[in-house]
């Protein structure tokens, strides 16, 4: 049985990935490194990569997870990268405020900020059902704050203007958070949100399926 190795979102663990349904698989979700408040997007990617024993690895990374999986592809052989409501190229990300982008880069919010779960943060990740907002509540009381604070730099920091194939892209068309202007995907997913991985897993496993079912073919 193949593993897909699993990169989630901010400072996530593997609830966000409980839904999919992938045929012949075993998803085994990565843990976060120790970081250094110096260390770039490339370098983290790096750590991550280590953690990855075996050779031409399939990727599925999320959001933060899809940006380390581009990465990571730019540095070893993989059979596939697959990355759910992510960037590929810093082109993709959206710009942030100027005002937002002065409290990111110099880390003026207490890392204990982004472990709490508001009512916006809410709205803004798609989180509707109690369900989604229960997953989502526990992803974020349960995360790094000092990670999450680091990566969201990181993220301002990256300046990856290329990537390697075969990444397959996935998208939802009503994300709040990597908004769409600017994504240009394999896959839109009507009304996905920023968890759609979780709460339209059904569609993304679906597509995940197809790809895979592909490569084998090759």
């Amino acid at each position: 049985m193949k593993k897909i190795y699993c990169l989630s979102g901010l400072g996530a663990d593997s609830r966000i990935f409980a839904n999919l349904k992938i045929d012949n698989a075993t998803l085994v979700h990565l843990s976060w490194p120790e970081h250094d408040e110096h260390d770039e997007l490339p370098c983290y990617a790096q750590k991550m990569s280590a953690l990855i024993q075996d050779e031409n690895p399939i990727l599925l990374g999320v959001s933060f997870g899809g940006m380390l999986a581009v990465e990571i592809a730019k540095m070893r052989t993989v059979q596939k990268v697959i990355i759910v409501s992510s960037a590929k190229t810093r082109e993709e990300i959206p710009h942030f405020g100027r005002f937002m982008k002065f409290l990111v880069m110099k880390q003026v919010v207490p890392a204990s900020f982004y472990t709490w779960p508001n009512r916006f943060v809410m709205k803004l990740f798609g989180a509707v059902t109690d369900v989604e907002k229960d997953m989502l509540r526990g992803v974020f009381t349960s995360s790094d704050g000092h990670l999450v604070r680091w990566a969201m730099k990181a993220i301002q920091l990256w300046q990856n203007k290329a990537y390697p194939q075969p990444i397959v892209h996935i998208h939802g068309d009503a994300d709040k958070i990597i908004t769409p202007e600017y994504i240009h995907p394999n896959y839109w997913i009507k009304g996905g949100s920023h968890i759609m991985i979780y709460n339209r897993a059904e569609e993304i496993s679906a597509i995940i399926n197809k790809e895979l079912s592909n490569a084998n073919r090759l």
